[in-house]
């Protein structure tokens, strides 16, 4: 099955929501949605957008979360970033001088789970560092990687919950990834595995 993947940037940070699904398919999901509702809808078209998957609970991957929430998507997000969602200062969203509360998540992720929505199915990486409950959503050869991987660089780890030797390990574990692999990161242009090998390695 081809996926169909649009990435809308937007938001105070230009983040990449992605909105993925299946070609032709009449449902997708949101990866990410910190980009505003009117650009992601323009992306979403006549489909429903089922789900909302969170790489990470930073305030800007997830700014516009709520909306859609609202239309009845269902809300991923790590175990460990679960706290995030209702707590500003662990989504850091007082940065732009917002108090940013989302609704409890209606599925705690774990490393080794799959998430199956809107025909597709992704299989769950928990990949912290720059969170502690970061994670990675692998598809086909694609990676939908949030600010754990950028091109030629990866997610800081200087913000609370940052870890500098969980972030080296789950960059080692993406590595080992197939080199075609196609990574779709928070912010930021998509890169290749295998381009990065040599310099997160």
């Amino acid at each position: 099955m081809e996926m169909d993947i649009r990435t809308v940037v937007g938001g105070p940070l230009d983040v990449n929501t992605y909105v993925v699904g299946p070609e032709g398919g009449e449902e997708c999901v949101l990866i990410d949605p910190g980009a505003e509702v009117t650009s992601v809808q323009e992306a979403v078209g006549g489909r429903k957008a089922v789900a909302v998957l969170l790489t990470h609970a930073h305030f800007d991957h997830m700014l516009f979360a709520a909306p859609w929430l609202e239309r009845g998507a269902r809300l991923y997000v790590h175990e460990l970033d679960a706290p995030a969602l209702k707590n500003p200062g662990l989504n850091l969203s007082g940065v732009i001088n917002e108090t940013l509360v989302l609704p409890d998540a209606d599925v705690l992720l774990h490393e080794g789970d799959t998430v199956r929505e809107a025909g597709l199915t992704f299989a769950v990486l928990h990949t912290p560092g720059h969170t502690p409950g970061g994670v990675c959503y692998a598809a086909d050869n694609v990676l939908f990687c949030g600010d754990t991987l950028f091109y030629r660089s990866y997610g800081r780890v200087d913000l609370p919950g940052g870890d500098m030797r969980e972030m080296q390990a789950s960059l080692a574990r993406l590595m080992k990834l197939d080199g075609a692999v196609i990574a779709y990161p928070g912010h930021g242009m998509k890169t290749k595995i295998a381009w990065e090998r040599g310099i997160n390695a």
